[in-house]
């Protein structure tokens, strides 16, 4: 017998709305119904929906516009898109960005490392579980999604309001980036090991490790960047 998968109610709404674009009953470049409207409709709850809205925003399904709501993307975008021609135009930015992670995750880091509760630890650890989880399955949005919530999660152990908006200034911007790259199997595997290395030393209160692991897990996702531009 084969087995039976759970589904969660996040992966069902995501499915729903899926189909309903793939099959054009929301219509490329238009907004989707109201919040109101779909969880009506979906039966389900707002925070619901705002999470399969950011699952499907990473699938290049939707794009989320603050103040005007969801809008269907473009779908030749999401079916077509060539990973490597997308890195070369997007580089010189994504090189930029990178620089400013590091500088704010670094800060994080050291600031978590010293300050972080038995609680924020676990909570990073299950994310970093689920995290090693969708890489296993090769479960893109997924990867995406807890890849960004691993480095929220970490920032937001600071306390510190005006980092942690910041951070999430930067993590907009980065979220295409992550979308995209884990597209590549081996840059999915490429974030396990620097994942683990940032959770010991948290967890361990070293500081000055968890910046060096920071700093090597940005440089790598940098390295990657590059080899695939240049394969």
């Amino acid at each position: 017998m084969i087995p039976v998968k759970k589904v969660s109610i996040i992966d069902q709404v995501v499915e729903s709305i899926k189909e309903s674009i793939d099959s054009r009953i929301f219509e490329e470049g238009k907004k989707l119904p109201s919040e109101k409207e779909l969880c009506t409709s979906l039966n389900v709850s707002r925070s619901t929906l705002r999470e399969a809205f950011r699952v499907l925003q990473t699938m290049g399904y939707v794009e989320l516009k603050p103040g005007k709501g969801a809008f269907v993307q473009r779908l030749k975008f999401h079916n077509s898109i060539n990973v490597r021609d997308w890195f070369r135009v997007n580089a010189p930015r994504l090189n930029d960005f990178i620089e400013v992670r590091e500088a704010i995750e670094t800060l994080a880091v050291r600031i978590a490392a010293e300050k972080h509760t038995k609680e924020e630890l676990e909570e990073v650890i299950a994310i970093n579980n689920k995290f090693i989880k969708a890489v296993e399955s090769g479960d893109v949005p997924k990867i995406a999604r807890l890849d960004e919530e691993f480095h929220q999660a970490i920032v937001n152990m600071t306390k510190n309001s005006l980092l942690i908006n910041i951070n999430n200034l930067v993590g907009k911007e980065f979220e295409k980036y992550r979308s995209i790259s884990f597209k590549v199997p081996k840059n999915a595997l490429s974030a396990l090991e620097p994942h683990k290395m940032i959770v010991e030393a948290i967890k361990n209160r070293d500081s000055e490790s968890a910046a060096r692991s920071v700093v090597y897990h940005l440089q790598k996702a940098k390295t990657d960047m590059e080899d695939v531009i240049n394969e």
